[in-house]
């Protein structure tokens, strides 16, 4: 009787499969990762329509406002905000997948995963609840937006562009102690 590896039934039987496999979750990690300057400038640009420094007021007069323009002014910003954190999500739990890192005990999707990276050494606390946080954020705008309000959703956007950078390059580092090399 055999015991159970835990490799898919590709693995045990086409090695070929298995590294090919491996490859494209490399490269697919590499796509996220490689669109998030693109998408962090596109999200600055979206801003600027609010004033040099993303002004508060504006962008609240904005959030609330009727007109079809201004909408699309706001949308142009939240999308940006939902690309970023989509994308880097996206690019974290296929690295979690290739190391074998499981959500921790007792979380669940994004939370976990970031939470078992964490314990395993790859986010600081404060990387870890903050990305929560902006997933957090993410879900409620894509699965409830009205409870979002403008001023929480402006301090999301700042907190996010002034984390990714480092939470990025805590990720890549993480990998690289797993022996994976983008």
């Amino acid at each position: 009787m055999t015991g159970d590896t835990g490799a898919e039934p590709a693995e045990q039987t086409n090695p070929a499969a298995s590294h090919d496999a491996r490859a494209a979750a490399l490269d697919r990690i590499a796509a996220k990762l490689e669109r998030l300057s693109a998408q962090r400038m596109a999200l600055r640009k979206a801003m600027r329509q609010f004033g040099e420094d993303f002004d508060a007021k504006a962008w609240s007069d904005a959030f609330v406002s009727p007109d079809a323009d201004e909408i699309n002014r706001v949308l142009a910003v939240i999308g940006g905000y939902l690309a970023l954190v989509n994308n880097t999500m996206e690019a974290i739990t296929a690295g979690a997948r290739l190391v074998g890192i499981k959500p921790a005990d007792g979380a669940r999707g994004a939370a976990g995963i970031l939470e078992a990276i964490r314990i395993d050494g790859g986010f600081t606390d404060r990387q870890a609840a903050t990305f929560t946080e902006l997933h957090h954020t993410r879900n409620r705008l894509q699965h409830s937006s009205p409870d979002v309000e403008a001023d929480e959703l402006h301090r999301q956007v700042r907190l996010l562009l002034r984390h990714l950078p480092r939470f990025v390059n805590s990720y890549l580092k993480w990998l690289r102690q797993h022996g994976i090399e983008l």
